[in-house]
């Protein structure tokens, strides 16, 4: 911006655009001459208040009631400096150039002018004007202009602006058309249409230029096929990728409307895409369908678990528990159900309320395992794994599938159940004592063993022991490996004759653990087995632990 130069002659205040000046200070304050003031357009901008205060002054002394501007780009910071100055009651715009709608708004909050007088001043705005305010416009243009967007969509008045829903541009805009296009985006709030019926790549850049400038939204803009459709389809990509997150978030769509020429000579084509969008339309009908009876399914089986559940707690309070002492209850880390399964290195969990201690420690099993056999009679024992919300009895069957989609009371539930594998022997223990479950996003089940793989879980001495007690003897289990792993069956070996085999399997599983937990393991000892899904069904999640010997 160049300087400003406000000159005071007689009763007229005149704000001139001037060049600058080397090695001038514009803003120095110690102004002697008060008939001609200069300061630099960023001063005034910057100190609006105290430059509007000082010209005050002068005008008031000087008993001056009007303002003259000789260069049109000074009108709306000479408002701001006089918008209070009850003295000024006529603004003289000397430039040859219309109002612009920047103008305008300053205009609006003006209430001190009486007079204006401009080179020109769209109707539309000018009716604005006339209707809020007490003011009188001299205009000293003798025809008044119309450009050819206004004309063709016949936007004659300002109600005409605010209230039209479709507009038509039949050609490129000039620079004129392009600032009466830009301000009637800022005074409309009804456009849903812009109809383009002469194409040019200058036209619908300028165009998206001004929505994203305006943040318009939720538009639509048609082309016509009469123009290169091949031109048309190349820009609207461009546009697509240099704007993709502004017309995403807007809601700005593209549409071609293709002639009776056009669809005849391409009828098959046209068949062929609509043939596809309503098959498109019956595989997307069908996959909410299978959605929603998926989600219903889900709801039915988890709140078949959660009555399961209860059931159990109430079988759980009967027995009386002893005194627990929860001197290290500080030590001890309970992990939110919310965690992210894929965070193994996350080190500051978020933490709920502590649970109840799980009863499976202190509970006397011989009145336990009764009860429970009276609702299945394959329960086979009762699993807790510390800082999860595994805390299950176990079952088994004569296979491997039945309680996949099954519950603890045998009704059908794509939930399934906790249960061991059908090749071992609660009386006869196996090398390899094998549970399986879901992995349910909800966290019933085997859902929370993804805590395991969080390091501040594996490194906690308390979680490290779990809890597997069966009718015939309570058992604790220490942790020494844990590792995610590919679908496969090589560590789900129940049984071996050869305990050098044996002994190769135990170090095997070592060798895989995402952790060295430091625990011997030998041939001569009984390992526990948790198997589920990991992060997809193509995945597990594997924890082994040794027998404790007491």
């Amino acid at each position: 911006m160049n300087n400003v130069l406000i000159r005071v002659n007689s009763k007229l205040l005149t704000l001139t655009h001037v060049k600058s000046k080397e090695n001038k200070n514009l803003n120095n304050t110690n102004i002697i001459d008060t008939k001609e003031l200069l300061f630099s357009y960023q001063y005034i901008k910057d100190n609006i208040e105290l430059v509007s205060s000082f010209l005050n002054t002068i005008i008031i002394k000087n008993s001056i009631d009007k303002v003259r501007i000789n260069n049109i780009e000074l009108t709306t910071l000479t408002l701001d400096l006089i918008n209070s100055f009850k003295n000024i009651k006529k603004l003289l715009i000397s430039d040859d150039k219309s109002i612009t709608y920047d103008i305008f708004l300053k205009l609006l909050d003006n209430n001190t002018l009486e007079y204006i007088n401009c080179y020109d001043i769209p109707p539309y705005l000018l009716e604005r004007l006339d209707i809020n305010k007490n003011l009188k416009i001299e205009v000293r243009c003798e025809i008044f202009f119309m450009s050819k967007f206004m004309e063709d969509n016949k936007l004659n008045n300002y109600s005409d602006i605010y209230y039209k829903k479709k507009v038509v541009i039949n050609k490129n805009f000039d620079l004129k058309e392009l600032e009466e296009f830009k301000t009637f985006l800022r005074i409309n709030k009804y456009l849903k249409e812009i109809h383009i019926k002469n194409y040019t790549n200058d036209l619908i850049y300028s165009i998206i230029d001004l929505f994203k400038e305006n943040n318009i939204i939720n538009k639509n803009i048609i082309f016509y096929e009469k123009n290169n459709i091949n031109i048309i389809v190349n820009s609207i990509n461009y546009l697509k990728d240099i704007y993709k997150d502004y017309l995403n978030e807007s809601n700005i769509d593209f549409k071609i409307v293709y002639s009776k020429e056009y669809k005849k000579k391409n009828f098959f084509k046209q068949l062929n895409f609509v043939t596809l969008k309503y098959i498109c339309i019956v595989v997307l009908l069908g996959a909410l369908l299978f959605s929603g009876l998926d989600y219903y399914k889900n709801y039915t089986s988890e709140k078949k678990l959660n009555k399961i559940d209860e059931t159990l707690t109430n079988i759980l309070d009967n027995f009386e528990l002893p005194n627990i002492d929860n001197e290290n209850d500080d030590d001890i880390l309970y992990i939110d159900s919310e965690e992210n399964e894929e965070d193994n290195n996350t080190t500051n969990q978020n933490t709920t309320t502590k649970p109840e201690p799980p009863s499976s420690y202190y509970t006397k099993y011989e009145q336990i395992f009764e009860e429970l056999g009276k609702i299945n009679d394959e329960t086979v024992g009762w699993l807790t794994v510390n800082n999860t919300k595994i805390n299950y009895p176990v079952v088994q069957h004569t296979d491997n599938d039945y309680y996949l989609k099954r519950d603890f009371n045998k009704k059908n539930n794509s939930y399934g159940w906790v249960y061991m594998d059908y090749r071992n022997n609660v009386y006869n223990m196996s090398n390899n004592t094998i549970i399986y479950a879901h992995n349910l996003k909800n966290g019933m089940m085997f859902g929370t063993l993804r805590y395991a793989t969080n390091e501040s879980w594996y490194k906690n001495e308390e979680n490290q022991i779990i809890t597997f007690n069966t009718k015939v003897k309570n058992m604790k289990w220490k942790i020494f490996s844990i590792y995610k792993v590919p679908e496969t069956n090589d560590y789900l070996y129940a049984n071996f004759g050869d305990l050098d085999e044996y002994q190769t399997f135990i170090d095997f599983l070592k060798n895989r653990s995402m952790y060295d937990f430091n625990v011997e393991v030998t041939k001569d000892d009984h390992i526990l087995t948790l198997s589920t899904c990991g992060t997809t069904s193509a995945q597990r999640l594997v924890i082994h632990a040794v027998l404790i010997k007491e």
